[in-house]
């Protein structure tokens, strides 16, 4: 059976990210930001290439603000360690920023206060990012990522993957 091609990604280069991963029982591909403060995104597949999971979060370095969007991960991936893992990989993008998550699930609302006293980091849950930023509150704008055009929810950010371990 043929792995799934995942989108914005040739198959020729999913079969050379699971030909240099094969011993790795998840795989991790990151999509950098397009602008400054805008969405990053990674993307978790299993060894056949099924996709597993996600984490969407937006760091604006003037506001000293990082907000974790969307984190997602399936059943049976659950209770590994791997939210953990990636939500670590998001703080050291802004380290020593204030940061918040966006609306929670009932497995977030006992996720994040567990990784609050394992962290020391607060995750606050907010309205929404264009209410809550700094920027936004001082200045009267829109943030950055809004005044351009962008969606909050990312879908239109499309720049090139690229794989990590």
């Amino acid at each position: 059976m043929t792995p799934p091609v995942t989108e914005y990604l040739s198959p020729l280069r999913l079969r050379w990210i699971l030909l240099t991963t094969q011993r790795q029982e998840v795989r991790f591909l990151y999509w950098p930001p397009r602008r400054p403060a805008g969405h990053r995104r990674i993307r978790m597949f299993d060894r056949e290439g099924y996709d597993i999971g996600t984490l969407v979060w937006m760091v604006c370095d003037d506001c000293r603000v990082g907000s974790i969007n969307k984190i997602s991960i399936t059943i049976e991936h659950q209770r590994q360690r791997i939210g953990r893992r990636l939500i670590r990989r998001a703080l050291a993008d802004g380290p020593g920023y204030t940061w918040q998550t966006t609306g929670q699930s009932p497995e977030a609302k006992q996720f994040f206060p567990a990784l609050e006293k394992e962290t020391g980091v607060a995750f606050p849950r907010t309205a929404g990012p264009a209410s809550t930023w700094p920027h936004r509150r001082a200045t009267g704008r829109p943030h950055q990522a809004a005044a351009l055009g962008r969606s909050w929810s990312g879908e239109s950010d499309t720049s090139r993957p690229r794989s990590s371990a």
